[in-house]
């Protein structure tokens, strides 16, 4: 099979699969006790913690290892609920995740500005701008980096600088940016996330790095106190491999954007009415969301994935809800539009043979879609 959903979740690379189960051998004691076998772990988490901060250039006591992102993105906003005024406001892009938008609801019940994208799918700064000038009540501000379902890239870094000059608490949902592209602005942030399993890490392991010591669990000591509960070393030593890997290989990505702009170029000779979302913005370098001009989108997975391909509507969060997604809002789609939505997204396993045959298996599977449509005395969208 042809993974095309890494936008979803990667796969363990190799490396990492062996420092895992190196790590689950030799590093299974609790970090916390007090005998030598525990005093090394805890001494490698350290280091591990150490390595990652170096990586984004932040204080290491500014990292929380946790679950993900989904855990970090509620933990800020229940803190900032906690800590503030019942008349605080926060504000957030109208493409967040729905673990940003979710929380931010529940927290700030009545309490949430939104901040829309242009048609392009980017948030404009000066709106932003404007916001901050005139809005003294808002305490945070969350912003994703790139969108999981287009991939189009938002100016985060501008944006953050801009809440720091209002003195605002600038967050960003990074989960799809980082292993992606490179990561030494993040320092912008007052704070950010990312998940391991989105960089070739295991499911259950990620980061919330922040200013302000923000309180996860209560009932132990571990993460200095903010999130309580026995550290899983092994996850954390994955990750740290996961992270050393992308690093040796973000050099390659004008030419992994090639391949993806050329499987594009293949794709509108298959079907030349297709309309691929966000081409016109800046984009990451694997995604190609577009939203196919016949059949349900259902059908075409379905179809690509009994011919060895295996890709994804949008977001794997929305899959099986009937829903429009904030992609699709942004884009002014209809009900009907973002049933034909698919989306493709890469990773540095990938090559420019592997989006080659995509591309080729899009034909054939329009070829089988559209004699079973023809055969069929029901007219098929």
């Amino acid at each position: 099979m042809a993974y095309f959903d890494n936008n979803a979740t990667t796969p363990l690379a190799g490396t990492v699969f062996e420092a895992f189960q190196t790590a689950l051998e030799k590093g299974w004691a609790n970090p916390s006790s007090p005998y030598r076998q525990a005093a090394r772990v805890r001494a490698e988490i350290s280091r591990a913690r150490d390595q990652l901060a170096a990586a984004f250039g932040v204080n290491a006591s500014h990292l929380t290892f946790v679950s993900g992102a989904t855990e970090s993105n509620n933990a800020v906003f229940s803190y900032f609920a906690h800590k503030s005024s019942n008349d605080s406001r926060v504000l957030i892009s109208s493409i967040e995740h729905p673990s940003v938008s979710a929380p931010a609801k529940w927290y700030f019940p009545d309490r949430v500005d939104l901040l829309e994208t242009d048609g392009k799918g980017i948030v404009s700064l000066e709106a932003l701008e404007s916001f901050l000038q005139s809005e003294n009540k808002t305490i945070l501000v969350s912003i994703m980096a790139a969108s999981n379902e287009t991939g189009v890239l938002q100016p985060w870094q501008e944006a953050a600088k801009l809440c720091r000059a209002h003195g605002v608490h600038f967050h960003c949902d990074s989960s799809q940016w980082i292993g992606k592209l490179p990561h030494d602005d993040f320092s912008l942030c007052s704070s950010f996330v990312c998940s391991g399993h989105k960089f070739g890490a295991p499911k259950g392991i990620g980061l919330l790095v922040g200013e302000d010591a923000m309180p996860f669990f209560h009932g132990g000591g571990q993460e200095e106190g903010r999130r309580g509960g026995t550290e899983s070393y092994p996850s954390i030593e994955a990750m740290g491999c996961a992270m050393k890997g992308v690093e040796g290989t973000l050099a390659q990505l004008p030419q992994r954007a090639h391949w993806r702009d050329s499987f594009e170029t293949a794709l509108k000779s298959v079907l030349p009415q297709v309309r691929i979302l966000g081409c016109e913005s800046p984009r990451l370098w694997n995604t190609s969301c577009f939203i196919a001009p016949q059949f349900e989108n259902l059908r075409w997975v379905g179809k690509l994935d009994k011919l060895g391909f295996e890709i994804s509507t949008g977001s794997a969060c929305s899959t099986a809800k009937d829903e429009l997604t904030p992609s699709a809002s942004a884009f002014s789609l209809t009900s009907e539009e973002t049933r034909r939505i698919l989306r493709v997204s890469s990773y540095f396993e990938q090559d420019q043979k592997d989006w080659q045959s995509l591309a080729d298996a899009f034909q054939s599977a329009f070829d089988e879609l559209s004699e079973e449509a023809s055969a069929s005395p029901v007219i098929s969208l």
